[in-house]
This record gives C-alpha cells, sequence and structure tokens, in this order.
C-alpha cells in the first residue's frame, strides 16, 4: 500500500517537472527536487526504540493490521493519508487489587497476586488492535481486576475445587494459582477433564500421592476417603479417584495433559511463560498469587493463637535445656544434689531473682555456700537477707543489685568452691 502510493506521487511530482520542463529547464528542476525532498523528509517517522514501541500502521483513518518495529519508517503523505499510533510494548508489572473473599466457615479472607504483561501477541498484528480496543493498559488492568475477582468469589464458595476452612484456603495457594491462571487465559490452556478438577487430578498424580482437601474427601464427591485411626491419627485414601482413573479409555493422554497444566503454571509462576490472551490483545509472562491472609476476628485469634504456641514451644526447648545441663552436671559431679545442680544451672541463666534466693535461703550445703559467697545470709523460717554488711532499713532489693556486683559475687563463689572442693566449678 505504501509502494503505490509512493510510485503514484513521484509519479505526479515528475509529471508536474516535466510540465514545467516546456516553460523553463531550471524550474523544472528545481521544482522536481523540492518536491521530492518535500516527500521524503515528511514521510520519515521514527518509532522509538527506548522505551520500545510498535507502530500501528493507519490509512485514510483506519487503523490496519501492520505493526511496524522500532527504527525508521517511510509513511507517504503524512499525516493526511498515512498516520501512526505508537504503543509503548514494555512489560508492565501490575499488583493486583487484594480479593476479600468469605470461605464457607464464614471467616474472611484477602488473596494477593501479581502479574506481568506485555501488549500484543507475537505474529498476531490483530493483537494491537484488540489491545486498543480493551482500553490500552489502564483498560486492561481494569478487566483482568474483574476476572479475578469474579473467579476468586467462585472458587471460595465452590464445594469442588475450593476451601473448606480459612485454615485449609492457606495451604491451597498452589490450587488458587492454577485455578486463576486458567481464569485468565481462558482457551489458551488446553482442557483438561470436565468431570474432576484439573487441581484434583494433580494430588492425585503426584509422588507421593497428596493428601486430600475436605470436599475431595466429601461423600458426595467420591474421590477420596479421610478420617482418623484410633490413635487420632489422619487416615487417607484416593481409591474412589483410582476408580474414576481406572475407567477412563486414555488414561496416558490425561496424565499428560495434567502434567502439560503443571508445566505451564509453573512457567507463568516463574515468569517464565508466553501466554498470548487473545481477548485482550496481550502476551502473559507471570502471574503469582502473593499471599493468601486471613483478615478480621479470625486473623487475630489465629495471631494469638499462634504466639501462645510459639511460647509454649520455647518453653519447652527451655526445659529441655536446663534438664540436659542438670543432668550433665550430676554426672560430672557425682556428689552434687539434683537441687544444687537446678540452682547452679538457674544461677548460670542469670535467674537471680527474690524467688530463687529465698529457694537458696531454705536449702544446705553447696547452695548455701553459694549464697553465703554472694553476700546473702540465711534468716529463720527459710527466708534470705540481704548482704550482713548493710544496716537495717538500707537493705538492697535484690533486683536492685547491678550486674558488676553480681559478677564480682559469682567471681568469688567459683574461688571458695574451689578452695573448697579442690576442682574448678562449671558454672
Amino acid at each position: 500500500m505504501r509502494t503505490i502510493v509512493t510510485v503514484i506521487v513521484l509519479v505526479l511530482i515528475l509529471m508536474v517537472s516535466g510540465f514545467l520542463l516546456l516553460v523553463n529547464p531550471w524550474l523544472a528542476l528545481t521544482c522536481f527536487l523540492v518536491l521530492t525532498i518535500l516527500f521524503i523528509f515528511n514521510g520519515i517517522r521514527v518509532t522509538p526504540a527506548n522505551p520500545p514501541h510498535k507502530g500501528m500502521l493507519v490509512f485514510l483513518g483506519k487503523r490496519q493490521e501492520v505493526v511496524l518495529d522500532e527504527g525508521w519508517n517511510f509513511l507517504p503523505l503524512y499525516p493526511i493519508i498515512f498516520n501512526l499510533i505508537l504503543i509503548k510494548v514494555e512489560k508492565v508489572n501490575y499488583g493486583l487489587s487484594p480479593q476479600q473473599v468469605r470461605t464457607p466457615d464464614k471467616a474472611m479472607i484477602s488473596i494477593l497476586a501479581s502479574i506481568t504483561w506485555i501488549p500484543g501477541i507475537k505474529n498476531s498484528p490483530e493483537s494491537y488492535i484488540t489491545y486498543l480496543n480493551s482500553g490500552g493498559e489502564e483498560g486492561v488492568k481494569r478487566v483482568i481486576n474483574d476476572i479475578i475477582k469474579d473467579r476468586t468469589k467462585t472458587w471460595a464458595a465452590s464445594n469442588k475445587d475450593g476451601p473448606a476452612t480459612w485454615v485449609e484456603a492457606q495451604s491451597l495457594r498452589d490450587d488458587i494459582h492454577e485455578v486463576l491462571v486458567k481464569s485468565i487465559l481462558g482457551d489458551t490452556l488446553s482442557r483438561v477433564d470436565d468431570e474432576v478438577p484439573t487441581n484434583t487430578w494433580m494430588r492425585f498424580f503426584e509422588k507421593p500421592q497428596s493428601e486430600p482437601t475436605d470436599y475431595e474427601a466429601n461423600p458426595r464427591n467420591k474421590w477420596a476417603f479421610k478420617g482418623k485411626d484410633a490413635e487420632g491419627n489422619v487416615v487417607w485414601n484416593w481409591n474412589g479417584l483410582q476408580a474414576i482413573y481406572d475407567a477412563k479409555l486414555d488414561k496416558d493422554g490425561l496424565k499428560e495433559k495434567v502434567n502439560q497444566r503443571k508445566k505451564d503454571v509453573k512457567e507463568i509462576r516463574e515468569g517464565k511463560g508466553s501466554f498470548g490472551d487473545e481477548s485482550l490483545g496481550i502476551t502473559i509472562i507471570r502471574f503469582t498469587v502473593n499471599e493468601v491472609r486471613v483478615e478480621g476476628e479470625v486473623a487475630k485469634a489465629a495471631e494469638l493463637e499462634e504466639k501462645e504456641r510459639l511460647e509454649r514451644d520455647a518453653d519447652i526447648v527451655e526445659i529441655d535445656n536446663v534438664s540436659a545441663r542438670v543432668a550433665m552436671l550430676r554426672r560430672e559431679h557425682p556428689e552434687m544434689s539434683l537441687e544444687e545442680a537446678i540452682r547452679i544451672v538457674q544461677i548460670e541463666r542469670g535467674k537471680i531473682s527474690k524467688s530463687v534466693i529465698e529457694v537458696l535461703g531454705a536449702s544446705t550445703g553447696l547452695g548455701q555456700d553459694f549464697l553465703g559467697a554472694l553476700g546473702f545470709q540465711r534468716m529463720p523460717g527459710g527466708q534470705s537477707g540481704g548482704n550482713p554488711s548493710e544496716k537495717k532499713g538500707g537493705k538492697k532489693k535484690v533486683s536492685e543489685t547491678t550486674e558488676e556486683e553480681t559478677k564480682a559475687r559469682v567471681e568469688k563463689a567459683r574461688k571458695e568452691f574451689e578452695e573448697k572442693y579442690g576442682r574448678k566449678p562449671n558454672w
């Protein structure tokens, strides 16, 4: 088209020059050169390379299925006959708005996802027209948000491929990822099976097989069984789905489709995809579900429960460490009693408080020697007093003992222990 117009214009310039040649040769030459130079310079247009752009050709105001690459292009009789629409084709990284949905147990969860795409589809010039018709970058963002919002709601409420509880929803991030990728790409991904959700087949074919979800183990679906044995342990099997698989005529074909879907989802998750979405005129490179987050009062309760669990775990570890240290002290020093070993470990750990001092004050033997070395005297009735050198009314509280004083007393206690027992203490 551009070549034909160029030839016509040059022929017209030659005709005009030929007519002027009859009048004045110099005038004809000047007219030919001026018109030709103006025609060429007017038609030279540049498609920017930084940031990268594509140019959509416009002929007589109508977009053509012709895409011009970056660099110099010639558009005869610009902008009357030919024009150019520039389309920026650099990667668009877009964080979707949080999708808030309720699980069947009435908990509110938020799904956070992000997507990367570029305008246009390789070897498909009409895709750029589709992209512009979709509203460009901002229009595509709105459409994708609407698609994800709708599919997220149907997934959360589904009794086949959705979660039964908010706890299960947090563990099904891979499922959400596959479901949302399919909702965006549509027919770009090949269909796997109409009877059983693809994620269910994925768990079934995994080696070793994954535990079925509550809905998959629902007797109504008849895909799997999940229960508890006599000891309260969770037991499960895929006998129901195995029977369905055995009845399939093309078992290898089904397995190949599932594996291909896993491969496609993995590629798009890692940003290595190149999937054209013809409905939007874009190529999707990456789609990632970043987080499945529980909201509201359930989140506060879950956070509190997790905090309490961590504290319990820390207490268990601390008790185990203390027990191990006590056992080691008694192995190294058979003459040491259990009570004395516990006291030494507590002092090693810096647990010098009023309650500890009261226990030490009520003891005898090594513990009493150690207490005396620290500057505390045993009081009648099992109570402990302050440093005997301090006057009444001016006693220093244990909690007010400085770090330097404590270190000095511990060092003194080590020396007295060595003098009394003829060896160095392990504290």
